[in-house]
């Protein structure tokens, strides 16, 4: 149910560029793995992802950013993260997190070579990190190559740099104030086109 809530969410977020003359004309599917940089606060989390995106051109952003197409994705990740503040200290167990999310990026690219930025929102069954909000933000990076670009199914090679955190819409803590620690994060990801429209 939180999943098809966050593909609402991404439609809804995406008609802006339907009102801007938003064409898609690709479906991929990517899958991978990254690890956060550690944290004094929180030790580390490891993150496998699956997602589907779509790419389109949109005249308005081509006018302004030549080159770059517009897209939205859908992710599910599987997120190992300790259980407590300052958790992995102590020897607390990880946890198994199920996290779900959209993101809306531009991305420029180069022949074979591109580059992407992009945001979302992203929702989790359990605190991300530990002692937070499930509520996040999740802002990325990435670079990446296409090979076999000639064939129908290219498959694409990535790396993102991705950050996660609540923008401080995390539980308030008296004489504190509200946590917004979040996670750094080193990904790669493996894809293929699905589909292509001309």
């Amino acid at each position: 149910m939180r999943f098809l809530t966050i593909t609402i969410l991404a439609a809804s977020l995406c008609s802006p560029a339907a009102a801007f003359d938003f064409r898609p004309h690709e479906l991929n599917i990517d899958a991978g793995g990254g690890r956060s940089l550690t944290s004094a606060a929180h030790g580390q989390a490891r993150f496998r992802t699956i997602q589907l995106e779509l790419v389109g051109h949109s005249n308005w952003i081509a006018h302004w950013i030549p080159k770059t197409d517009a897209g939205v994705s859908i992710a599910y990740s599987d997120i190992r993260q300790p259980r407590s503040w300052f958790g992995h200290q102590f020897g607390d167990p990880d946890d198994s997190v199920r996290g779900e999310w959209a993101y809306l990026f531009l991305r420029r690219g180069w022949r074979n070579v591109y580059a992407e930025l992009g945001t979302g929102p992203m929702w989790s069954n359990r605190r991300v990190p530990a002692a937070t909000a499930r509520f996040n933000f999740h802002s990325q990076l990435g670079i990446g190559v296409r090979l076999l670009n000639a064939t129908a199914h290219p498959m694409y090679v990535e790396y993102r740099f991705s950050h996660i955190s609540n923008l401080v819409f995390g539980p308030h803590n008296p004489g504190s104030g509200k946590r917004n620690p979040g996670w750094d994060m080193n990904t790669i990801l493996l894809g293929t086109r699905l589909r292509i429209w001309k």
